[in-house]
């Protein structure tokens, strides 16, 4: 079996998904990208990602709506909000719903991948890989 960490980034900024995805390729995680809410759990089927890092505040699908169309779908995949627009209701939701960890923008993208790790060593415990 691949062990290697996919990590799938959400986001409807497309300078952030593309300054992201080079940081995490130089750290030697395999990165998929992605700018619309409804294509996330087909690319993650597709893709066996096995942590998500998703926008909270997106048109057409919100981030809130994606994360229980994962936890739905392929509940062992872990779910890193990671957001610039939240409250604590917001957190609450999410984190009530499946989220992994429930994070704020702007963050310093060496804590950012330290809970990716954390998130994929509990991906591996909950998948029984």
């Amino acid at each position: 079996m691949d062990d290697t960490l996919r990590v799938l980034l959400v986001d409807d900024e497309e300078s952030y998904l593309e300054t992201a995805a080079k940081i995490f390729r130089r750290k030697g995680i395999d990165v998929e990208l992605c700018s619309i809410g409804r294509d996330v759990v087909g690319i993650l089927m597709e893709k066996k990602c096995q942590v998500v890092v998703l926008d909270l505040k997106m048109p057409g699908m919100t981030g809130q709506e994606v994360l229980r169309e994962i936890k739905g779908s392929l509940p062992a995949v872990q779910v890193i909000i990671l957001t610039g627009h939240a409250t604590s209701d917001d957190a609450a939701i999410c984190l009530t719903s499946g989220a992994f960890d429930f994070l704020i923008k702007p963050i310093e993208m060496s804590h950012l991948l330290d809970r990716i790790k954390t998130a994929y060593d509990m991906w591996k415990l909950s998948s029984d890989n």
